[in-house]
């Protein structure tokens, strides 16, 4: 039964991101369409330059953390043969957690930071 319903949940979730990359590039040609035919006043345009700055901080965040966690990958992978094979699983689970959260840790500390500049 439950075989039967993985295609459909699969489909599911492809038709909700296309419906959302849709929405998302239609309100942005709106916007900058907008913009361009000068419609909006200055307060307006300065709501939509905060964006910029969030995509590139949230490339920031995901870049660290999938660092942090490829690092703990290879570091499991390294001492593989030290560990005893009960272990091994569990060691690979803590280190990738573990890095992952050092990863969000360090994208605070250097948000932060930028946030104090600016």
């Amino acid at each position: 039964m439950s075989e039967n319903l993985v295609p459909i949940f699969v489909l599911g979730v492809i038709g909700y991101f296309v419906l959302e990359l849709v929405k998302v590039v239609s309100e942005n040609r709106l916007r900058h369409k907008l913009i361009e035919k000068g419609m909006v006043d200055e307060k307006v345009k300065l709501l939509f330059q905060p964006q910029l700055l969030n995509q590139s901080a949230s490339a920031l965040k995901w870049g660290l953390v999938l660092i942090a966690v490829g690092l703990a990958f290879l570091f499991t992978y390294g001492i593989h043969s030290w560990v005893p094979a009960g272990l091994r699983e569990e060691m690979t689970a803590g280190a990738v957690f573990f890095m992952a959260g050092l990863g969000m840790i360090i994208y605070y500390a250097i948000a932060r930071s930028q946030e104090k500049k600016s």
